[in-house]
């Protein structure tokens, strides 16, 4: 994509972007974790996260040692501290090993679950189901139980040892019976210290009562262990209440400041993304408008001048929100869609399936969108180029279309192009407005399905609410994550047209360039010396050359006039003395060097063009005089302005030199235009003048007066005056008459009326026969061909 090759320059933004990106969605898609915590932990288990508690006291400690290997007990041992003088033991062990899944806390779940029943009290059956079967029982009580023979043999430390165990049992059944016919950890305990009881049995029954629960055993092993946690401390005296708001105080705590980190992580990718796109439209605009300023007529021709400033404005200004939209959502997107799957397939839920349907849904409504909408896009822009192209003949052809009564018409025109522009807009806009409610739809029958299956898992007990509650969270924010990306699909497709319209102005060859080596004239050469040698000129794809064969040279000092009638080829001419075009045949030279082995700019500071519409820029008097740069002192200023005949004017002006100036110098009159714009080339000092028949607009006297302080004060440059008034250039040292591009007539103005017929033609539309100082006869003559 043409978008991406933009962020060259830009590395090292995007990968700010990146990582901001990646700590904001790591914070945002934490949240759901911490939601489902609060529920499961906070809400459900009161709190408490761990089956190992904080605290425990001694005693329960030993309880569950009962019910746990040597080594087991060895390792919960090492991680609780001594006892405190109230018999209180604290946990000292790593985080990782009492959370869930943790190596202390696996150990100790099992023992806590079969120690609350015993709490609880359980009936001898299962005491019986758990320390092995009935007739084994009866066997050892047979063997615990000897003959008065056996007892008459037996030395006095087994009749101790028996006599101590009758009274264990006899203990023991009276806290049997005290506990209500159940048999509690003290009973249980009596029964292992009078070695009743075997503490290897009772490891192993709380194992096979673990395999007898099956895959249940899990979740019930841990509501059952969080159970005795909550006994545990309400036997030492701490409120269930506390553990749970302190608990829920830590989590919300948690959660605003990753909130706190997102917003301010996604802020600076704002701040960042903003940056990198201002500073790409704004290299974009540079790049785009001195290209521009470097096309000859004829590039400018290629594309239009509507086209050229729709490109540098709308296209860019396309580019500039497609480059903000990828960095903030293309981005983000990916990352976040990417986060959110690793965080759901951490948590094996079984539902995984889910999302791949999503996915599957979402991609086919976007192909779709994307299918039927992107043809639109690419017409989008030039119906763009063409309302812009309208306005702007219909705001500069404004005076000739009320003074004709073409409003209507010239209105209707414009309708039609912005109906065109409306119609493909609306039709594009009411495509894409189907994919909001299309993927709110997929979403919330995704949720219908999560819901559906998951609560059959909590149902099962193979999956809890807040595990639910997460997996509904991370599979809105895949959905959301391809949303992202499907909205600024919509965005992209006219960026990247809008990017390929300002490369092709980018990258179009100039057809005039600088040489690659340049030359210069020499010290001795000729000043203001123009030369034309067997010009030729063609425009491009033209068929025809519009000029052919023009010969002429003139020195400084002296006035050349170039005349002829409409479409001659006079403006043309003089346009290939700054190489606004390049001849296709002969040569140009300036002070004996071909003007296409210099440099433009340095071509171009010795030659002073003013067109026929002579354009002012924004501003102020002073500004557009002193349009040529530092060069220009106001000692030239003021000269050029007397030489030009606009120093009166000026005066008059409000501010004089200061007075402001419209853009385009709407706020002076054609011919103070033209004075001005003829006093700006004149202050510059430049080796060569070129009027482009400069002078329409100025009265016989202003043009008679300004064509006398020319000759007077302007003698180290040479004066090329196109002209459509014989007066203007009947004192020229030298008259090329055109006709249809060829040169039919070489001389002064009197050698031009009794020889070429063009120009006494010309000269008869404008002066009388007196005024031109001939007669009939001779005026005939000149006519026929002769030479009188």
């Amino acid at each position: 994509m043409r978008i991406l090759k933009l962020f060259k320059k830009h590395v090292l933004a995007l990968f700010a972007a990146i990582v901001l990106i990646v700590i904001s969605c790591n914070a945002d898609l934490a949240l759901p974790t911490y939601m489902s915590d609060i529920v499961d932990v906070g809400v459900q288990q009161g709190g408490i996260a761990s089956p190992v508690p904080d605290t425990i006291r001694t005693e329960s400690l030993d309880d569950l040692e009962l019910f746990m290997s040597d080594k087991d007990a060895k390792a919960v041992e090492a991680v609780f501290s001594k006892a405190d003088n109230n018999g209180i033991r604290t946990y000292k062990g790593t985080e990782e090993e009492r959370a869930d899944g943790g190596k202390i806390a696996d150990i100790v779940s099992l023992p806590e679950t079969v120690v609350l029943s015993f709490n609880q009290g359980i009936d001898a059956n299962s005491m019986d189901d758990m320390m092995g079967s009935s007739s084994e029982n009866n066997n050892n009580a047979a063997q615990a139980m000897p003959t008065p023979e056996q007892m008459a043999a037996m030395t006095p430390e087994q009749l101790a040892e028996m006599q101590q165990k009758a009274a264990a049992a006899q203990n023991m059944q009276k806290q049997i019976d005290t506990d209500g016919g159940k048999i509690t950890m003290k009973s249980l305990r009596l029964g292992v210290e009078g070695g009743l009881i075997d503490q290897g049995k009772l490891v192993e029954g709380a194992n096979d009562m673990a395999d007898k629960m099956g895959s249940m055993s899990g979740s019930i092993v841990t509501q059952r262990a969080v159970s005795y946690v909550q006994n545990e401390y309400k036997a030492q005296g701490i409120d269930p209440a506390d553990v749970q708001n302190a608990y829920l105080g830590r989590m919300a705590t948690t959660m605003f400041g990753l909130c706190l980190i997102s917003l301010i992580a996604t802020i600076l990718t704002g701040a960042v993304a903003s940056r990198t796109a201002c500073s790409i439209a704004r290299d974009l605009r540079r790049e785009t408008f001195n290209k521009v300023m470097h096309f000859s007529p004829a590039e400018v021709g290629k594309f239009s001048q509507a086209s050229l400033i729709t490109r540098c404005t709308n296209d860019i200004q396309q580019i500039q929100m497609a480059s903000t939209l990828f960095i903030r959502m293309c981005l983000m997107a990916p990352v976040m869609g990417i986060v959110a799957v690793m965080r759901v397939l951490a948590n094996h839920t079984g539902l995984e399936w889910t999302i791949a349907v999503a996915i599957i849904a979402v991609s086919a409504v976007v192909g779709v969108l994307m299918g039927l909408t992107m043809p639109k896009f690419k017409k989008m822009q030039s119906f763009v180029d063409r309302v812009n192209l309208t306005a702007r003949e219909l705001l500069d052809g404004l005076m000739p279309i009320r003074s004709f009564n073409r409003e209507e018409h010239e209105l209707e025109r414009f309708d039609k192009a912005s109906l065109d522009l409306m119609t493909t807009q609306l039709y594009t806009n009411r495509a894409m407005s189907f994919m909001m409610p299309l993927m709110m739809l997929v979403m919330n029958c995704i949720t219908v399905l999560i819901v559906w299956f998951g609560a059959q898992g909590v149902s099962d007990g193979v999956m809890q609410v807040g595990n639910m509650m997460a997996f509904i969270s991370y599979t809105m924010q895949i959905v959301m994550a391809f949303m992202i990306l499907t909205m600024v699909s919509v965005i992209l497709p006219r960026a990247e047209v809008a990017a390929e319209r300002v490369e092709e102005v980018i990258t179009c060859p100039t057809s005039i360039n600088d040489p690659a080596s340049p030359k210069l004239p020499a010290a001795s050469a000729p000043h203001g010396e123009l030369t034309f040698r067997d010009v030729s000129f063609q425009y491009p794809d033209a068929r025809a050359d519009v000029i052919s064969g023009v010969n002429f040279t003139t020195h400084a000092g002296q006035m050349l006039g170039i005349i002829g009638s409409t479409g001659s080829g006079k403006s043309t001419l003089v346009q290939l003395i700054p190489r606004l075009y390049d001849v296709t045949g002969g040569s140009i030279s300036l002070d004996g060097i071909d003007v296409r082995d210099m440099t433009l700019s340095e071509l171009r500071r010795r030659i002073g063009y003013i067109p026929q519409q002579g354009r002012l820029f924004s501003g102020t008097v002073e500004s557009n005089l002193k349009f040529a740069g530092d060069m220009v002192s106001d000692e030239n200023m003021h000269e050029a302005a007397r030489i030009a005949q606009a120093e009166d004017f000026i005066a008059e002006r409000e501010g004089g030199y200061d007075s402001p100036i419209s853009q385009g110098g709407s706020n002076v009159s054609g011919g103070q235009r033209q004075r001005l714009a003829i006093a700006r080339a004149l202050a510059k000092k430049p080796e060569v003048l070129v009027f482009d028949d400069s002078f329409s607009a100025l009265d016989y006297k202003t043009d008679a007066r300004l064509r006398e302080e020319l000759a007077k004060n302007v003698t180290d440059a040479a004066l090329v005056v196109v002209a459509q008034r014989i007066a203007t250039i009947m004192h020229a040292d030298q008259i090329i008459v055109l006709d249809d591009g060829h040169v039919v007539g070489t001389g002064t103005h009197e050698e031009l009326l009794h020889s070429c017929p063009a120009y006494l033609e010309i000269a008869q539309s404008q002066l009388s026969a007196e005024e031109l100082g001939l007669t009939q006869e001779e005026i005939a003559a000149v006519m026929e061909g002769g030479e009188h």
